[in-house]
């Protein structure tokens, strides 16, 4: 996937998909969705290298009421996978 950059938007990858989910089963299904269609091939030391790298980004959001007031917080979690330079 190309990776591209915008003066309005920042960095951001072409044609990624993004997926909404309400439960961490959910979560793990769309996890093992990206997980395989990554590449991969054998070397001598693993039988199944990572040949692509692989960023799963969560945000999370909840909302709270208090005194009659909506409330919401958010963060964003980052899981980096960087595919593997075999050694020649």
């Amino acid at each position: 996937m190309d990776v591209r950059e915008e003066k309005d938007k920042g960095f951001y990858v072409k044609d990624l998909k993004w997926i909404m989910v309400n439960s961490i089963a959910e979560m793990e299904k769309a996890m093992n969705f990206g997980n395989s269609n990554r590449k991969t091939a054998s070397t001598k030391m693993n039988a199944r290298s990572s040949r692509s790298h692989s960023i799963f980004q969560i945000y999370l959001e909840t909302a709270i009421e208090k005194d009659g007031k909506q409330f919401i917080k958010a963060g964003k979690l980052n899981l980096v996978d960087l595919a593997v330079s075999g050694i020649v």
